[in-house]
């Protein structure tokens, strides 16, 4: 299937570069607007967890889940490292309460059709012999998770967009968006540039640019902060993601993951887990706590990354597609980002390019 339209993406994070990209194979003239560098948004400072763990409702997780098992292909199109580590999750419960509250995760997942089990104590040290944790609740193995890393992701995008002919924009950000029967224009300073088609993928800045156009798009402020290490040794052998629960401890819940490239990087509580604190002693002290049960962290220096704003919908479910009103701009604004990029990308560019040969047909 192949198009001739000509289409602006707002927003150079996962989620704009995939569906800009899957926009090109189409045969579609690709123009790429980001506003500061690429990867320098929530996609920068995602822990990039690719997984449908606790995703609700049962249509979200679905979504997710279907979007897991097409990361693969996804690479494949790309034809490039992307750093792209299968290997599943294991999330680890210290406490009784926990540990309780992981098997009934477990069970939920195993009724929805999603690889996890629990597994003993033996069974962890044989994925992970370096992990010390003298007091194992339970544990949950998800083994058809893995990561990736975003800023790969999105040059490896940008680089076939640019084969296919198209444009990459950076440092140049969008003032407003306007539409009218023949396409939709995009206005930078004094330039104006028309398009048969605008697609706002601009992360938190879409509820703005969204005004521009007479859309109301609220969201919610959600603040993340992930600590990043300087390159190191292995210390995960064979698991993409570690979390770990401890309902005891200061810090109760910890996710782990370590690139190719050696980078560690750790995060507090939930996926969601809302902080503000970029310090560099909250830093410290969480490579402190994550060493104490990888001992292979120790001596690794902190990389400070300041806090990062999720793009986050009032209701935390994606916004994706048309409105009545805006038959000429598509809208995507989603938390889950790096999960979704695949099949968001593929499915939104199929509706786009479908939608306009109707438009262009009834003409």
């Amino acid at each position: 299937m192949k198009s001739s339209i000509n289409v602006a993406v707002i927003g150079g994070g996962i989620i704009g570069a995939s569906t800009a990209f899957h926009l090109s194979q189409l045969g579609s003239r690709v123009t790429v607007f980001e506003k500061d560098q690429l990867a320098s948004g929530a996609s920068g400072h995602s822990f990039a967890w690719i997984n449908s763990f606790n995703k609700f409702p049962r249509s979200y997780h679905d979504l997710n889940h279907d979007s897991v098992e097409r990361w693969s292909r996804f690479e494949r199109l790309l034809d490039q490292d992307i750093g792209l580590k299968w290997g599943g999750n294991v999330t680890v419960a210290s406490d009784a309460s926990s540990g309780d509250m992981l098997a009934q995760d477990v069970k939920r997942l195993q009724t929805l059709g999603y690889p996890s089990k629990l597994i003993t104590k033996k069974e962890l040290l044989q994925l992970e012999p370096s992990l010390e944790m003298p007091q194992i609740s339970s544990a949950a193995y998800t083994w058809s998770e893995g990561h990736v890393m975003t800023d790969k992701v999105i040059r490896a995008c940008m680089n076939r967009i640019l084969s296919n002919g198209g444009k990459v924009l950076l440092q140049t950000p969008v003032d407003s968006i306007s539409q009218d029967m023949s396409g939709a224009s995009v206005v930078v300073g004094r330039k104006i540039y028309e398009f048969d088609m605008v697609v706002v993928a601009a992360g938190v800045n879409t509820s703005q640019l969204s005004e521009s156009f007479g859309f109301n798009l609220p969201q919610r402020v959600s603040p993340g902060v992930v600590v990043k290490t300087n390159p190191i040794p292995k210390i995960l052998k064979s698991l993409s993601v570690l979390q770990i629960v401890n309902g005891e401890s200061d810090i109760d819940q910890i996710h782990i993951r370590q690139d190719a490239d050696g980078v560690v990087m750790i995060g507090t509580g939930s996926q969601e887990h809302e902080t503000t604190d970029d310090s560099w002693e909250h830093a410290n002290n969480l490579i402190k706590e994550t060493s104490s049960y990888l001992p292979g962290l120790h001596g690794a220096t902190p990389i400070r990354v300041p806090v990062g704003y999720r793009p986050m919908p009032i209701d935390e479910l994606p916004i994706i597609g048309f409105t009545p009103k805006t038959p000429n701009i598509y809208v995507l604004l989603m938390h889950s980002g790096v999960t979704l990029a695949p099949i968001v990308g593929e499915l939104a560019s199929i509706e786009i390019t479908e939608m306009l040969k109707v438009e262009r047909l009834s003409g």
